[in-house]
């Protein structure tokens, strides 16, 4: 059976591989494509775009047409002020902001600066400055009055205003009408934030991918300055060591497929957000071919961490490892990289049907009755669970489901509640 299903994907990929990659913004790159040429602004990048009509608020994708990028080059061409604070620690005043009708609302998933934005959008004004923090930007579609756009940031419900000259809302109405995924929303504010809840149960195709992976060779040229004439190698229960001196170390499970490359000569730790953004992104790029469709997916800049996840249509990747896709640590000590020798590569036929999944209120129920309250939840997403296939190890299988996080632990819904998050 596995030797069937091997030569029936490798017909696929020699023969499909164009179709599967043309006129699909599944944000996966072939091997081929020069990392270099996927932009900062594609990794740190928003990954929900909502629209608010005068009704109701959704959750909006375009398949073909990746739309927060789209927007953001829009938006290179505008003229943004400094932004000015409106309001902070006002959750009353917050709530009204994010529900406000006729915006469209682009959602970092974690916190990024002004002048982190400023140098996304090659945008002066907002490079220089102080770099405050947010994790939404939102715009008025319909009120030519409001010349103004909005940065608002969940931690602390700080909103800033900034004036926008040499703008149109024109053609971001347009990315909008063309969205072909178009999901009920409501944003709540909880004990722990603003939680986006899905009013209606959804539907959500489910994915194949193959999957590729590079010798530990590849990686020690890469990560040791093509210098490997140095290197001392040990191998100890299938996890083997690379030692530079005493100045680089490469650690390969290659039970697990981790690999953890440590450089004790990078002790400069990033004295800016913006610095450290940037770093961050420079060591995925030197790391791994393809990096679409990775996004930043959390920024801890008080200890100096980043992490990275792999995006399907918009929605995140849980299970491939206990930290995401790509881990990067700064310290005086030097820096650190976990990562996987697992990468998504190329789309493969999947005859599955979509999965039905319970709206966010079902969800809630269904971890009250686990025993679990609302403030014991930090966070809920819908994301694609990474399942490898038994009978082909290059294949993976992405499933929809919800992803909670409880005591600093994200777990599929099933495993907190012992029920299934889809619609019976």
């Amino acid at each position: 059976m596995a030797v069937i299903t091997s030569i029936v994907l490798s017909f696929f990929i020699w023969t499909n591989t164009a179709r599967y990659q043309r006129g699909r913004n599944i944000d996966v790159t072939s091997a081929e494509s020069n990392k270099n040429e996927i932009p900062m602004n594609q990794v740190i990048s928003p990954t929900q775009v909502m629209w608010h009509d005068e009704t109701d608020q959704h959750l909006i994708y375009n398949s073909n047409t990746n739309i927060s990028l789209s927007i953001q080059k829009v938006m290179q061409d505008w003229k943004i002020d400094e932004p000015k604070l409106v309001s902070k620690k006002d959750g009353a005043y917050y709530q009204k902001v994010i529900q406000s009708k006729n915006m469209i609302q682009m959602v970092y998933p974690t916190a990024i600066t002004t002048n982190t934005l400023g140098s996304l959008l090659n945008n002066n004004s907002l490079k220089n400055d102080k770099g405050s923090q947010f994790n939404r930007i939102l715009i008025n579609l319909k009120n030519k009055k409001d010349q103004n756009i909005y940065l608002a940031d969940d931690s602390n419900y700080s909103v800033y205003k900034a004036k926008v000259r040499n703008a149109s809302a024109v053609p971001i109405a347009k990315l909008v009408k063309k969205a072909n995924i178009n999901l009920k929303v409501r944003l709540n504010i909880m004990k722990h934030g603003v939680f986006t809840f899905y009013v209606d149960p959804i539907k959500m195709k489910s994915y194949s991918y193959v999957i590729s992976g590079k010798k530990d060779g590849e990686y020690t040229t890469a990560l040791f300055d093509s210098n490997t004439s140095g290197l001392v190698t040990s191998e100890d229960n299938n996890i083997y060591t690379y030692n530079y001196g005493e100045s680089k170390r490469l650690v390969s499970d290659h039970n697990t497929e981790e690999l953890t490359f440590e450089d004790y000569t990078d002790t400069s730790v990033p004295k800016t957000q913006l610095a450290f953004m940037q770093r961050g992104y420079q060591k995925v790029v030197n790391l791994q071919n393809s990096v679409s469709n990775l996004r930043l997916y959390n920024a801890d800049w008080k200890n100096k961490d980043l992490i990275f996840r792999e995006y399907v249509e918009g929605f995140p990747i849980f299970k491939k490892s206990q930290f995401g896709s790509i881990r990067i640590k700064f310290s005086r000590k030097g820096s650190s990289e976990h990562f996987l020798n697992k990468v998504l590569e190329v789309p493969v036929p999947s005859n599955q049907a979509p999965t039905k999944l319970k709206s966010t209120n079902e969800i809630f129920k269904g971890l009250q009755r686990a025993g679990y309250s609302p403030n014991d939840v930090q966070a809920v997403e819908v994301g694609y669970q990474w399942e490898s296939e038994t009978e082909n190890e290059k294949v993976v299988d992405l499933k929809p489901t919800y992803y909670i996080k409880i005591g600093n632990h994200w777990k599929p819904y099933d495993e907190w509640s012992n029920e299934s998050a889809e619609e019976d």
